[in-house]
């Protein structure tokens, strides 16, 4: 077997999804990766700097901005 290694855009993620699953399970195995969104973080000094950094330079979302956006990227999990 041969491995590779895949990073796919959140657009068009469920549609390659979809096409390796059509494969037999002993002819490909799917091995997912974390998700690594930026937006993610573990770390409370992160997110302090973040919305420092945001507030300073007047660069951040609205609240329906937001919550949009994080639902268009958890959507399919």
């Amino acid at each position: 077997m041969h491995s590779l290694r895949l990073d796919i855009d959140n657009s068009v993620y469920s549609q390659v999804l979809s096409f390796v699953k059509q494969f037999k399970k002993d002819e490909v195995n799917i091995v997912e990766d974390n998700i690594r969104e930026d937006f993610l973080t573990s770390s409370i000094e992160d997110v302090q700097k973040r919305v420092a950094d945001a507030e300073k330079n007047n660069n951040f979302s609205s609240h329906e901005d937001f919550w949009s956006d994080i639902d268009s990227k958890t959507r399919d999990l």
